[in-house]
C-alpha cells in the first residue's frame, strides 16, 4: 500500500518537474506561436472554435447536462419535502450558491463517490489491512457528503459579515438621499447601483418583488427572512413598523445606523476582552515550554551531572 502511494507521488512529481522543464525550454517558442495567432490567426482561430464548439464541446456539455438532469429527475421523487424545505433554508442563508435543493443533493452525492470510489478501485485491492482500507473508504464517503454543508455554513458565515460590514455606510447613503427627498424605493435602488455586495443584491431582489406585485410590508419580510443577521432583522423590523405607523424614514434610519455603529463598537470591545483568554492556550501550549526549557534546562543538567552537592 505504501509502495503504491509512493508510486503516485513519483509519478506526480516526475510530472510537473517534466511539464516545468518543457515549459521553461520552448518558453519563446509557445509565446511567439500565441503572438502570430493573436494577431494573424483571428479568422482561422474563430473556424477552429466553431468546429470545437460543434463536435466536442458541445457534446461533452450537452452530454454532463443530460446526465446532470436525470440524476436530479431521479433523486426528485426520492428527497422528501421536509429535506427539501430544510436544504432551500441551507442554501437562502448561504445566498444560493447552488440553483436548487435538489441540485445541491446531487452533488453531495457525486462529491461522496468521487472521493471514496478512488480508494476502492485503487487502494483496497493492494491493501493488507482490508478493514482499515473500508474505513477509510467510509470516512472519505462521509467527508465528501458532508463537505458542501460545511461549505454553506462558511457562505452563510461571511455573507452575515458582509452584510454586517456593509449596513452603516449602506443606510448612512439611504438616509442622505431620503433627507435629500428622494423616495424610499428608489434611494434603495439607487444606492444598491452604486455599493455592490449581497446586502445589494438582497435589496435587488426585494424591490423586483414589489414590481412584481407584493406590498412593501411583504417584500421586507421577505428579505427579513432571507438574512439571518440580528441587527439586520431589527433594522428591517423597525422599517416596516414605521411604514405601518407613518413616521418619516429618514429620522429612523439615521438612529438605525447610529444604533448599528454602536453595536459594531461594542462587539469589537468584546472580541479586544475575548483576545487574552483566546491567547493563554497557544502560550501554556507553545510558548511556556519553551521558556521553561531555557530558563530551567541548565540547572536541570547541573543537578543530573553533579547532582545537589555540586
Amino acid at each position: 500500500m505504501l509502495d503504491l502511494i509512493f508510486f503516485f507521488l513519483l509519478a506526480g512529481f516526475v510530472t510537473s518537474v517534466l511539464a516545468g522543464t518543457l515549459l521553461t525550454v520552448f518558453k519563446k517558442q509557445i509565446s511567439y506561436n500565441e503572438r502570430v495567432n493573436m494577431y494573424f490567426g483571428g479568422p482561422a482561430k474563430k473556424q477552429n472554435e466553431d468546429v470545437l464548439n460543434n463536435s466536442k464541446g458541445i457534446n461533452l456539455s450537452g452530454l454532463f447536462n443530460s446526465y446532470w438532469k436525470k440524476g436530479t429527475e431521479a433523486l426528485n421523487k426520492k428527497v422528501s419535502n421536509v429535506e427539501r424545505k430544510r436544504l432551500d433554508m441551507l442554501l437562502r442563508d448561504a445566498g444560493y450558491p447552488f440553483k436548487a435543493a435538489i441540485d445541491f443533493r446531487l452533488f453531495q452525492i457525486v462529491l461522496s463517490a468521487g472521493m471514496s470510489l478512488p480508494v476502492f478501485f485503487f487502494i483496497l485491492p493492494v491493501s493488507d489491512n482490508k478493514m482499515l482500507t473500508w474505513l477509510m473508504m467510509i470516512t472519505m464517503a462521509f467527508l465528501g457528503f458532508r463537505l458542501p454543508v460545511f461549505y454553506l455554513g462558511k457562505k452563510k458565515t461571511a455573507r452575515i459579515k458582509a452584510i454586517n460590514i456593509a449596513m452603516p455606510d449602506f443606510f448612512d447613503t439611504v438616509n442622505l438621499l431620503l433627507e435629500a427627498g428622494m423616495g424610499l424605493d428608489l434611494a434603495l435602488a439607487e444606492v444598491s447601483k452604486k455599493i455592490k455586495g449581497p446586502l445589494a443584491d438582497e435589496f435587488f431582489q426585494t424591490l423586483e418583488d414589489m414590481k412584481l406585485g407584493k406590498s412593501r410590508r411583504e417584500a421586507f419580510y421577505d428579505l427579513r427572512k432571507r438574512v439571518p443577521s440580528d441587527s439586520f432583522q431589527s433594522i428591517i423590523t423597525s422599517l416596516i413598523q414605521a411604514d405601518q405607523l407613518g413616521i418619516g424614514m429618514a429620522k429612523v434610519l439615521g438612529n438605525l445606523t447610529l444604533r448599528v455603529r454602536e453595536q459594531r463598537r461594542e462587539a469589537a470591545r468584546e472580541q479586544a476582552m475575548k483576545a487574552p483568554v483566546k491567547m493563554l492556550f497557544p502560550m501554556v501550549i507553545f510558548i511556556f515550554p519553551s521558556l521553561f526549557i531555557v530558563i530551567l534546562g541548565p540547572l536541570v543538567i547541573q543537578l543530573v551531572t553533579k547532582g545537589l552537592g555540586g
